[in-house]
């Protein structure tokens, strides 16, 4: 009887460590920073974007069209110009009105990861400006 009770006592207390576990797990994941290697975030303004249809694959669908997108980023002393490749139209959307705004963007080696005021991740690769 006094291992029935046990029992009842305890669930209640795991179950609660549980739900107070995967709750803690989820804020942490839910906003991750942009740069975990110790590259700095920048703010920099989204001077211009560009888009170039790529690709069109055939397949079950009548048509999939595939742009990249050319975009430039400047901070106070420097131009980027990076290329990101999509078939979301949400994604090219976000990336336009993001145009003329001050986005958070971080640097790793030959890649640039930017975040739009709408909260939309790109991981793009950097290119020559003369692609911008």
């Amino acid at each position: 009887m006094a291992h029935r009770e046990l029992r009842h006592s305890v669930l209640p207390l795991v179950l609660l460590a549980t739900v107070v576990l995967a709750a803690t797990r989820y804020a942490h994941g839910s906003a991750p920073p942009l740069s975990s290697s110790g590259e700095g975030q920048q703010i920099g303004k989204i001077l211009s974007v560009r888009k170039v249809l790529r690709d069109q694959y055939f397949g079950r669908y009548p048509q999939i069209h595939y742009y990249l997108l050319y975009f430039a980023v400047r901070t106070s002393d420097q131009t980027y110009c990076a290329e990101y490749g999509t078939p979301v139209f949400d994604e090219i959307d976000d990336l336009f009105s993001a145009k003329d705004t001050d986005v958070e963007f971080a640097l790793k080696g030959k890649s640039l990861t930017l975040r739009t005021p709408k909260g939309r991740k790109f991981k793009a690769h950097l290119v020559k400006e003369k692609q911008c």
